[in-house]
């Protein structure tokens, strides 16, 4: 009798989980792991598309950098490939200085233009970086750079 008061008693005191409160555990968890893999996927996805807009400002700056200065600008629109990913799009125009004080800039031996430069990758939906420059660009380079040839 003893041992049967005794038996008893350790049933009760061993404490476990019923199937419910497992089955709650379990769904709780499958909760939060979903959402931590949303968390990750939309960070993976972030730091792919801040990478391809790197890469994108990288390009720009190697097509806009020696703009006016290796070759004059023509006012017009120029497309192309970078690699096969990026492709560009520039449009040059010449932009005209106005100045309240009566200064006439047409005066000066420089020509102003702006750059527009458009960046785009992708397939679905395309996407695009843009960036814009102005340069002012000697008018006379190219009868210097013929007298430094001679």
């Amino acid at each position: 009798m003893a041992r049967a008061r005794l038996s008893q008693g350790r049933r009760r005191g061993q404490g476990g989980f019923t199937l419910i409160e497992v089955m709650a555990a379990f769904a709780v968890f499958a909760l939060m792991f979903g959402v931590v893999l949303q968390i990750l996927s939309t960070s993976l996805s972030n730091t792919r598309r801040a990478g391809d807009f790197t890469q994108a400002a990288l390009w720009a700056q190697s097509k806009l950098d020696p703009a006016g200065i290796e070759t004059m600008l023509v006012p017009g629109r120029t497309s192309g490939r970078f690699d096969d990913r990026f492709s560009w799009s520039l449009e040059v125009s010449e932009e005209l200085v106005f100045d309240e004080r009566g200064f006439d800039a047409m005066d000066l031996p420089i020509a102003l233009y702006r750059l527009d430069l458009t960046v785009t990758w992708g397939e679905r939906p395309p996407r695009e970086a843009r960036f814009s420059t102005l340069r002012s660009v000697d008018v006379n380079w190219e009868e210097r750079e013929l007298m430094m040839m001679q």
